[in-house]
């Protein structure tokens, strides 16, 4: 909503029962301020003097009083000296109306936004709906130089609490056009009441934003029962792959297939077990073995794994493991090189003897698996890298 000046005449007079002199915004400009007679006598004059003597509430009735345009005492100049001092003593009600007062000026006060916006945040603080109203108003205003969209979202939301539709609808409106359609959707519901067709756009606003709502969440649930429906497939579907080797007796197969084509630790679980009962194990390719203690490092079905990695294992066989800096590989592998021989390497003589025959030479088999490689990647089998290599 863009509020100017003159809005704020309706705008301050939301709730009739608060009988207060907010009228007073309208008319205001038409009355003088009319000195405090010296025989004047009653509350007035008592308010006063105890304000005078530091009693603040008795500043802020004193206040209330001048300011009020009904009153035969009406002076809102004189006014603001007794409303500022209760305001600063955390008056709510003081605040709000000296937000009021300046709003859209009163009497001999000329109106002052700079002063109305100080007031009125200060008078909301301490809960007092003029200032929040007051607030809405300055800062909600898009055209003037006091718009402040967080300041008011803030007191839009103040006064829908209130119970002020009209603040309800805008918030609601402001939320739906940045996609926050969920609490645009609430607040519509909230601001919807009887009113008549002032409050029509808003229930209707919040009648489509529901609508919306339950046919996205519809469409929400149907996607996300679509997906479901298409990973229990894919499962079963793996899951039957690993079947069909079992029922061949393919054990080593349907482990295969749980490890790299299912990809799950349960049909890996199911393949493990079928091939237990069937006292398969020895069918298992040993670097699938390791994968499956890697995959199940506890319990019975590790036990039965790493049993048979033992059973195939020799004393200088590290599996798919590279056991190179182990204690004795190295002396392990002399003696494999040398007939079991445990005597240690010598030391070349420094005679100049030429280096000894047989074997390829540490480059010649670099070589050698390089080129092995080259042609596994660029030749066999019409691989299709062929033309890149």
């Amino acid at each position: 909503m863009t509020m100017h000046c003159g809005d704020f005449r309706g705008f301050a007079f939301a709730t009739v029962s608060r009988t207060i002199f907010l009228f007073g915004v309208m008319v205001l400009a038409t009355f003088t301020s009319s000195p405090i007679s010296a025989q004047t006598s009653g509350p007035l004059s008592a308010y006063i003097a105890q304000c005078n003597s530091g009693d603040k509430a008795a500043c802020s009735k004193a206040g209330m009083i001048l300011s009020d345009p009904n009153d035969t005492n009406f002076d809102a100049f004189l006014s603001l000296r007794y409303l500022q001092d209760a305001c600063s003593a955390f008056d709510g009600a003081a605040c709000g109306r000296l937000a009021l007062i300046y709003f859209d000026g009163a009497g001999d006060v000329d109106k002052d936004w700079d002063a109305a916006s100080n007031f009125s945040q200060r008078g909301c603080a301490e809960q007092d709906r003029d200032g929040c109203e007051v607030a809405e108003a300055i800062f909600a205003d898009s055209g003037s130089p006091y718009f402040d969209a967080e300041k008011a979202l803030r007191y839009r939301n103040i006064n829908c609490g209130y119970g002020r539709w009209q603040s309800c609808m805008h918030h609601a409106r402001i939320l739906y056009n940045v996609g926050d359609y969920r609490n645009a959707e609430q607040i519509a519901a909230h601001a919807c009441g009887p009113g008549g067709e002032d409050r029509q756009s808003i229930c209707e606003l919040a009648a489509t934003l529901k609508s919306r709502r339950l046919k996205m969440e519809q469409a929400a649930a149907a996607q996300r029962a679509q997906q479901q429906a298409a990973r229990q497939a894919d499962y079963a579907n793996k899951r039957a792959i690993v079947t069909s080797f079992i029922q061949k007796r393919d054990y080593d197969g349907a482990i295969y297939a749980a490890i790299y084509n299912s990809r799950t630790v349960d049909d890996a679980q199911y393949a493990l077990t079928a091939a237990i009962n069937a006292g398969a194990m020895s069918s298992i390719y040993i670097d699938n073995l390791h994968v499956l203690d890697y995959w199940f490092p506890s319990g019975s079905l590790n036990r039965a794994v790493n049993a048979e990695i033992a059973r195939r294992s020799r004393g200088n066989d590290c599996g798919i493991f590279n056991c190179t800096n182990t204690p004795g590989a190295s002396s392990r592998r002399w003696a494999a090189q040398n007939g079991n021989s445990r005597s240690s390497y010598r030391r070349p003589s420094s005679s100049g003897s030429s280096a000894p025959t047989g074997g390829l030479s540490s480059a010649a088999a670099t070589q050698q698996v390089r080129q092995k490689y080259r042609y596994a990647h660029c030749t066999m089998n019409n691989n299709a890298n062929r033309n890149v290599c």
